[in-house]
Parts: structure tokens; C-alpha cells; sequence
């Protein structure tokens, strides 16, 4: 036979079973019946991996469909046969050992939902939150103050719920007065001085967003609104045509263009915003006309998928409707903040409508139903953009439309103050925090601010790895687990971008250095060694931290894709706040604030972190506030125009330094700047180094931990500093900040012996 026959041939014999209802490994052949060399690509090898390793999605998450396909050699002949692999979701595997008490209180005579999940622990140890089948379906008015108990039991089980209700003659919501603290200086000018990785990476982005074709991005909205595409090329990945999830790097280009705008002035990108804004109400004017699509709706496809979500189809049936709609919306409000595109918020303004239209009339078990849903019902930040909007709009409807992305599922433990995240999906909740801030903003209703500040505390104490990040495989985890999750999928970019978003927010009500210590970690560490060292606008999806393992940079726009042509313009984000006495130096970034009266210029020294520099400069007297960062042990000098004064630092965990607003003033502070050990909670004898605000990462292609005598007295010295640069030896391994690599292999974690 010729090649080109063995090929075809072992094609046609290539079995691999059942796959209508798989359930365990696959046996994927490597050779073919009449010789030929078989490959395996997997559409999904967390899922499927090329060698046939099967891991079913748990319960909850659906059952999925793979695509496999052989790549069948023989000589130059080649061929190729796909398989759709569906991989049954695992059973409800919940076996409880305890449910929490249910006490709430509802008000006489009114409408009364009930929880639609109960807080369990499981038989081995797992606390999550769980959805509940109410005998009333969770539903009640009551006509009569006192107590009264409903009854249920956890969904797919028989364990029984009882919920304690206090009824009482009315039941407002706890409110204050939401006036930040503190504020950014987006009233005065932020930028980053040249010579540094941020400023760097800042300009790549900048080179690449220049170079995107604006009718391409534009692609899909023209074709759902039957407009001229004007010759653009479609969109890939996550874009294309055929993608449910069309339209939203879209939305993601719309912000980065708006942030690039205010980081860098650029007229040009300025320009491009400005003819992405008016293209997009063209379509939505459009789509208005076209039979199916409700007046103020907008998106790169029609309204199908909103429809299906609302029958609780699943993923990947549908992928993520008000997902993509959120990154639309958002990419409108930073257009029209950032870069003063005003036709962006009457477009903002009609979608807004068309939310709360649509949802004001779905029930309210119904939307929690659809908001827990894995990915299908994920939402981004919705509820964020929706209490922007009131913001500027002041429109009731906008605020009562955020709160219709209310979330049982993460909103109720989290108002319990009980840690429920394990298995839940990361990123489609970390934005839902993020609009609970916004809508404390917009009400100042402490509900919202304290789920928010609670889950912030539970992440960022349990969840994230040495450089911030959270998550692996997409999912939050067991708290305390890091050692046990050292994998190639882990720290997702998107989530680390939103618990930035989410920090910040916080913060302005509670300006407490203990934020920005966990904001300079994971901007530092996770980041700025998120983005492809070049103008390709790519960026990781995963920061693997197995041993071994390299950056896999994207540009095929996924999600991670989207928020790092954000990321890279938002360095300048929370370098400086201020409050009416004060300005708070928070990041050590070289960067000039000028703002009404003053200018501070700041400087660092790219070998030795723990070296600042400000100069403040102006005709207004303030108190410069600079942060003591966690690294520095509390140990700095302090030199004003050359002259040694002590200042110890405040509650907050600042220095204070006045300026009397008269001429210069320079302000030299060396915080201790040592090598680090970073233990992992589950295992002492897996850490990480880090040298200052920087994780240090050994260049090695070793997937075997590196086996590393740092547990003896004295062995930290024996790493030796490069002058010049932050760069540590230790015999023949090199240790460079994960920032500075780009391509390399490397560990950030290893064994101490």
C-alpha cells in the first residue's frame, strides 16, 4: 500500500470506543492497524488530555462535549478524523455532615424570599454553599409579626433545612453615607516616567492598539445589525462568527482604548474610541429595526442566547449572554469617563434600559437560577456597570436593574461571613464583588460593602498563591490550599485583574496600607508578568506555577486576552490618592502626579527596590503619606532634603512627611530590601523566595521541584546579588523576578531541605 492508502485505511479503522457517555479514560492509539503514527489534539485538555486522560466536570458544571481529533501520519501522507466526546458531569457526589441555621428577619405583609442556598459542610471537610428546594418555593408573605419556621431540604439530597424567620412590622436597609475617604487623582494627571517594565509594557500595548483594525473589531455588530462590514477580516477564537461569546473583546478593546487614552493622551487613540462609539450606536440604531431585538439592545449577535438562559439552558449551549453584554457596557462608561466620548452614554443609557426591561419581569427564584449557573449564567460585573450607569443617569431603573443580579450562592455566605468558595468558578464571581462596591456607591446600603469586604478578606487569606493570583483550573479551591494546587492552570489574568478592581474599591472607604501591600504584590508579580515582551498585545491566560513550565501567551481573544489590553494602561491607577489634607504615595512606581497646586515626581532604583525617591514641588501645602510596605519588616531611613528625620508610621501604616507648600522638598526613603522565604500553608516545606515586592523565579526546565537546602540556619546569605539588577545566584540556579521572563522555563515554587 502507498502511504496515502495506510493513512486512509488506519482512518477509517481508528475506534475509541463510546462516546456518547463517557465516564472513564479513553484508550487513544498512538499507531494505527496498518502502521501509521497517530497524534491526538484535544479541544479541551482539562477536560480530554491528548494522552486520553479523562477528568469529568463536576456536578453542577454540566456534561461537555469534546472535540478529539487524530492526526494520522505516514511518511508526507497525513489525515485527520474528529471524534465529539461527551464527558458526563460527575454525580451529585454531596454527602453532609452539617447545615448551618437559617435565621433571617422579613417584613410584615410584603413579598419575602427565602435563601435559595444553605451554607454545609461535607462529610469530608468541605464547606460550600449549596441550593435549597423550599416547600413554600421559597416564596412567602406573612400577615403577622413573629416567629415562624419553613421547611426544605438540599436540593438533590433528603437532608432537611429549617429556616427560623422573624417577622417584624417593617425592615429597612442599613445605610450610610457612601463618601469615599480617599479618592484617585483622576482629577488631576497621572503618568509613568520612561524607564521602567511598567512604563515598557504600557508602550507595547500602546504600539498594539494601533495597529487593530477598528472595523474588524466592529465585525460582529455590523453583521448582527445587517450593516456593511466594510471589507473588515472576521474576528478569531473567542470572536469568531460561530463563537457564542462574539462581541466581547469588543467591549474589552473599548476599555483599553479609554484607559490608554488617559495613561498615555494619544489624539489618535482618542480617535479610534471615538469612531468605535459612534460605529456601535449606527448598530444598535439597527439592530432597534430588525425584527427580534428590543429598542436600546445591543450586542454582536441577536437576543437568542438571553432567551435560552432564561429556560436555564447550560453551557456550552450558551456561553455567558450578560457576560459579553458587561464588557460592552463596560467598554461604553470607560469611553465616556476616560476618554470623553459623550454619544457612549446615551448608548449606555438605552442598553441599560433594555436590562432592566427584560429582567424586571423575570421571577426572582428564576434569576437566581440563571446567576448560578455554571458559565451560562455568569455575568462578569453586571451589577458594576449597572450602578455606574445610575451614577451618571440617576435613573432608579439603573439601580434596581444592578440589583437584579443579586447571587444567592456567593451573596449568602458571604453576609454570613462564612468562607463558601470552594468550587466556585472564580472569575464569574470575583466582578460580582466588584459591583456590590458600586452599588454601596450608588446607595450606600452596608450590606453590599460588607459581603464585599468579607469576601476580599476570605480570598486574599486563603486563596491566592505567592503572586497574588487565585484560582486554578478557573476555580476557587479548598482555603489554605496552595502546595496542593501547584499545577500549568493556574492564577487565571482575569482574576487577578478584577480582585485589583475589587481592592481599589475597597480601599477608598478604608485606606489601609494592608490593601495596597496585596495590590503591589499582585500588580508587581502577576501582571506586569502577564503581558508577551513585544507589540503582540498577547498575554497568559494561566501563570503556570508547576515546576518546569513556561508562559503561554494568547492572542486568540479569550477572556485573559480581553482585560490584558486593559491591564497595561492601569498601572497608573493607585499609584497617588488623596483626601483634602493629605496624598497618599501607595505604589513605588516611577511616575509624576500633577494635581491642583502640586506636583510630586517619583523615582526607584531598578537594582534595589527599597530605594524611593519623591520630590514634591508646588504652592500648596499637603501631607505626603507613603506607604510601609509588608516586605521592609517595618525597618526604613528616612532623609528630608538630605537630612536624617525619624517618622514612625501611623495606624494605617503610613509615613507622614508635611510640605508647607513653598518651594522643593525630596524625600529619600531606604526600606530594608532582604530575601524572603514564602511558605505555603498546606506544606512548610514548599515555598517561594521573593526580594522586596518582587517573587523571584528560578530559570530552570526541571518539571521535578528543585530540592533547596534554604530551611538552614545561614543559607539565605549564600544567595549572592548581581550588581546592577535584581538577579540572585545560588550555586548554578539563577533567580530573576517572574516579571523579567518572558519565554523561559521556570519554578517559582520549590522543596526546602
Amino acid at each position: 500500500m502507498t502511504a496515502e492508502e495506510i493513512v486512509e485505511k488506519d482512518r477509517e479503522a481508528l475506534y475509541i470506543g463510546n462516546t456518547r457517555t463517557v465516564e472513564f479514560d479513553l484508550p487513544l492509539p498512538k499507531k494505527g492497524v496498518y502502521g501509521s503514527d497517530i497524534r491526538w489534539i484535544s479541544g479541551h485538555d482539562r477536560i480530554i488530555t491528548p494522552e486520553g486522560k479523562v477528568t469529568r466536570p463536576k456536578f453542577g458544571m454540566g456534561t461537555r462535549t469534546i472535540k478529539l481529533t487524530a492526526v494520522i501520519t505516514c511518511g508526507d501522507a497525513e489525515a485527520e478524523r474528529c471524534f465529539d466526546v461527551r464527558v458526563l458531569e460527575e454525580e451529585n457526589w454531596i454527602r453532609i455532615a452539617k447545615v448551618y441555621p437559617i435565621k433571617e428577619k422579613a417584613p410584615k405583609g410584603q413579598t419575602y424570599y427565602l435563601p435559595s442556598v444553605a451554607v454545609v459542610v461535607t462529610e469530608d471537610g468541605k464547606t460550600i454553599s449549596h441550593a435549597v428546594e423550599w416547600n413554600n418555593h421559597g416564596e412567602a408573605v406573612y400577615e403577622k409579626t413573629g416567629f415562624v419556621e419553613e421547611h426544605g431540604f438540599i436540593s438533590g439530597t433528603t437532608v432537611p433545612v429549617t429556616a427560623g424567620i422573624e417577622v417584624v412590622e417593617t425592615l429597612e436597609a442599613e445605610t450610610v453615607n457612601p463618601v469615599p475617604i480617599v479618592r484617585d487623582c483622576s482629577d488631576g494627571r497621572v503618568y509613568l516616567i520612561e524607564g521602567s517594565p511598567f512604563y515598557q509594557a504600557q508602550e507595547w500595548f500602546l504600539e498594539f492598539l494601533l495597529q487593530v483594525n477598528d472595523d474588524q473589531m466592529l465585525y460582529n455588530f455590523r453583521d448582527a445589525a445587517g450593516l456593511n462590514k466594510k471589507g473588515a477580516p472576521e474576528m478569531i477564537g473567542w470572536d469568531a462568527p460561530d463563537s457564542n461569546l462574539r462581541g466581547h473583546t469588543t467591549g474589552h478593546y473599548l476599555s483599553g482604548l479609554a484607559l490608554c487614552y488617559r495613561a498615555t493622551g494619544s489624539p489618535v487613540i482618542r480617535g479610534k474610541a471615538e469612531y468605535m462609539v459612534h460605529a456601535l450606536r449606527e448598530c444598535q440604531t439597527a439592530l432597534h429595526e430588525k425584527k427580534g431585538c428590543h429598542k436600546g439592545f445591543l450586542s454582536g449577535y441577536g437576543e437568542e442566547q438571553f432567551d435560552r438562559l432564561e429556560q436555564l439552558v447550560r453551557y456550552p449551549e450558551i456561553w455567558a449572554p450578560y457576560y459579553t453584554l458587561h464588557k460592552i457596557l463596560a467598554g461604553l462608561l470607560d469611553c465616556y469617563e476616560f476618554a470623553g466620548c459623550d454619544e457612549a452614554l446615551t448608548i449606555a443609557g438605552d442598553l441599560g434600559d433594555w436590562v432592566y426591561e427584560r429582567l424586571s419581569k423575570v421571577p426572582h427564584a428564576q434569576l437566581n437560577r440563571m446567576w448560578s449557573l455554571y458559565i451560562a449564567g455568569e455575568f462578569g460585573g453586571m451589577n458594576d456597570a449597572m450602578a455606574r450607569l445610575y451614577i451618571h443617569t440617576a435613573k432608579p431603573e439603573h439601580l434596581e436593574a444592578a440589583k437584579l443580579f443579586n447571587n444567592d450562592r456567593l451573596f449568602y455566605p458571604m453576609a454570613k461571613n462564612v468562607d463558601a468558595l470552594d468550587g466556585l468558578h472564580a472569575n464569574q464571581h470575583i466582578p460580582q464583588m466588584v459591583g456590590c462596591m458600586k452599588i454601596f456607591e450608588a446607595g450606600g446600603e452596608t450590606y453590599y460593602r460588607d459581603i464585599a469586604r468579607f469576601f476580599w478578606e476570605a480570598v486574599t487569606g486563603a486563596h491566592i498563591y505567592t503572586i497574588g493570583g487565585t484560582g486554578e483550573g478557573e476555580m476557587f479551591h479548598e482555603e489554605g490550599t496552595v502546595a496542593g494546587l501547584l499545577t500549568k492552570n493556574t492564577a487565571e489574568s482575569c482574576a487577578s485583574y478584577n480582585m485589583l478592581k475589587l481592592t481599589k474599591e475597597l480601599y477608598q472607604y478604608q485606606p489601609s496600607a494592608l490593601y495596597m501591600d496585596y495590590y503591589e504584590r499582585t500588580v508587581f508579580n502577576h501582571i506586569a508578568a502577564s503581558c508577551e515582551h513585544g507589540a503582540t498585545g498577547a498575554s497568559t491566560y494561566f501563570m503556570p506555577l508547576a515546576p518546569g513550565f513556561h508562559k503561554d501567551f494568547e492572542d486568540e481573544n479569550s477572556c485573559c486576552h480581553g482585560t490584558g489590553l486593559e491591564s497595561h494602561f492601569k498601572y497608573i491607577d493607585s499609584i497617588y490618592y488623596h483626601d483634602a489634607d493629605s496624598i497618599y504615595v501607595n505604589l513605588f512606581i516611577p511616575s509624576v502626579l500633577e494635581a491642583a497646586g502640586i506636583t510630586i515626581r517619583q523615582t526607584t532604583n531598578s537594582a534595589d527596590p527599597g530605594h524611593i525617591s519623591v520630590e514634591v514641588q508646588g504652592n500648596k501645602s499637603t501631607v505626603l503619606k507613603i506607604r510601609v510596605p509588608y516586605w521592609c519588616g517595618g525597618s526604613y531611613q528616612l532623609e528630608i532634603d538630605g537630612a536624617a528625620v525619624k517618622a514612625p508610621s501611623d495606624e494605617a501604616g503610613y509615613i507622614q512627611i508635611g510640605y508647607d507648600g513653598s518651594g522643593s522638598m525630596r524625600a529619600e526613603i531606604r526600606f530594608a530590601c532582604w530575601v524572603n522565604l514564602e511558605r505555603t500553608p498546606d506544606d512548610p516545606h514548599t515555598a517561594s523566595l521573593t526580594y522586596g515586592p518582587y517573587v523571584l523565579a528560578a530559570l530552570t526546565d526541571s518539571v521535578n521541584f528543585l530540592e533547596l537546602p534554604f530551611d538552614r540556619e545561614g543559607a539565605l546569605e549564600q544567595l549572592v546579588k548581581a550588581e546592577g539588577e535584581i538577579s540572585l545566584q545560588y550555586q548554578e540556579i539563577k533567580f530573576v523576578p517572574l516579571s523579567s521572563i518572558c519565554h523561559e522555563s521556570y519554578q517559582v515554587y520549590f522543596k526546602t531541605i
